[in-house]
């Protein structure tokens, strides 16, 4: 393989307990599409070949998959930072110890200040409670190795700001308490959510998408969390922005990819479009499919035109009803209906 590619975003599995409104993936209302063991370490095998430097591990709620723990560690063994978002739902004192060597960063997501506006955004009772039960364990755990003079992962929050939970007054007490609960926290990190998938959604929109302002506003927000006299930890808001074209940044040769549980390839992180399987095709092959696509004057034509989260909005519908498959288009067109579950297949993975 000569393409070498810098940072893979893999999505291992679309299960997932919750059932958040702003869900990038559609997780727990699809097909899971979860890989058998020696299927997802071929996945590893090509990310490895493409000497990447960079993996984010997400879903779905990853830990539900039981290789998940071997495919992280073969890449964090590789020098690759592996990186693992999870709810925190399966997180267990077993779980923990098999991360310390696995990963290289953890980010536990939690999108509310208190239970109240957390479970409402994840649409499941006891989300917030499990999610900061997983980071008492992680962060214990990660203490526990620090002080017996062992590497472990740096642990942290991830807060996606949607508008119900991206008031100032919540977020301070919530990094309050979250400081004071968890001392040796590394980070806790706000980002305004990306206009993807169900995000992507006019209600959705409506009601939740923050506007290029009240990110503005809350960047500032953050930097004076993070200069506070006396705070240990790295407080930030990222500037989603960055996903979308800067001037003199090409796109095109952009050298991120995101790959789906299935192993399909997308063509840009966070649209719908696919080039293929990378269980079925090399990225030598694969990799032209992709810059073809975002050097489609079409695709270049909706990028430029976002000047708001409100056209990005619409750009992320337009081009995934254009470029999305068959089976992504009538997903698509059942949202705002009653959701099919897939429960059954969701608890014979979760270890």
């Amino acid at each position: 393989m000569t393409v070498h590619i810098g940072k893979f975003i893999w999505d291992i599995t679309y299960s997932c307990p919750l059932r958040c409104g702003h869900c990038y993936s559609e997780s727990g209302r699809r097909p899971v599409r979860t890989l058998d063991r020696d299927n997802a370490m071929r996945i590893v095998d090509v990310i490895l070949a493409a000497q990447a430097k960079k993996v984010s591990i997400s879903g779905g709620e990853p830990l539900s998959v039981r290789w998940a723990p071997e495919a992280m560690k073969r890449m964090h063994d590789a020098g690759i930072a592996v990186t693992l978002f999870t709810s925190g739902w399966s997180v267990t004192e077993r779980m923990a110890a098999s991360l310390t060597d696995a990963v290289t960063s953890i980010a536990v997501s939690i999108d509310g200040a208190d239970a109240s506006i957390h479970d409402t955004i994840r649409a499941r009772a006891g989300a917030f409670e499990r999610g900061m039960k997983a980071l008492d364990i992680l962060h214990r755990v990660k203490e526990e190795r620090k002080a017996a003079g062992q590497s472990c992962f740096t642990l942290g929050i991830d807060y996606t700001l949607t508008r119900s939970g991206a008031r100032e007054e919540d977020l301070e007490r919530f990094v309050k308490a979250a400081s004071e609960r968890f001392p040796k926290l590394d980070f806790i990190r706000f980002g305004a959510v990306i206009p993807s998938g169900m995000a992507a959604e006019r209600e959705f929109e409506a009601n939740e998408l923050l506007s290029i302002q009240e990110l503005v506003d809350l960047i500032e927000v953050g930097q004076r969390f993070n200069a506070r006299e006396g705070n240990t930890i790295d407080i930030s808001v990222t500037d989603v922005r960055y996903f979308l074209p800067q001037p003199g940044v090409s796109v095109v040769d952009l050298d991120i990819l995101q790959i789906e549980p299935d192993g399909a390839l997308r063509a840009f992180p966070i649209y719908e479009a696919k080039v293929g399987n990378v269980l079925q095709n090399s990225l030598d092959v694969l990799w032209p499919k992709v810059r073809e696509w975002r050097a489609d004057p079409f695709v270049i034509e909706q990028m430029e035109s976002v000047h708001t989260m409100a056209d990005w909005a619409s750009t992320t519908r337009i081009l995934d009803r254009r470029y999305g498959s068959t089976d992504d288009q009538e997903r698509i067109a059942r949202r705002g209906q009653p959701a099919l579950e897939f429960e059954a297949e969701l608890e014979t993975e979760l270890v």
